[in-house]
């Protein structure tokens, strides 16, 4: 039996993203920004637990898990935590 540690991608005052190949799982305090920005990618988002406000190009609207989106390549995107979060992104 072979059992591992999850690495931690990123730790800070929002919360933590772990690699789980092939996908991150992110837990975000409430209050919290995520993915303000750009990428040359495109990504699919999985809210699993927890209410956000998503903006995705110039729209914005609150999300409510569970529920799955997907960010095209090159768009401008944002997650503000309204409550604590659970996000699996699948890049």
């Amino acid at each position: 039996m072979k059992i591992q540690d999850i690495p931690i991608i990123k730790d800070d005052d929002r919360g933590k993203i772990y690699r789980c190949e092939p996908v991150n799982y992110i837990v975000r305090k409430k209050g919290t920004i995520s993915a303000d920005h750009t990428h040359e990618e495109a990504e699919t988002l999985y809210l699993v637990e927890g209410e956000i406000e998503l903006t995705i190009g110039e729209e914005s609207t609150k999300v409510q898990s569970p529920k799955m989106f997907h960010i095209p390549a090159n768009v401008y995107h944002k997650v503000i935590a309204i409550t604590d979060i659970k996000l699996i992104r699948d890049a």
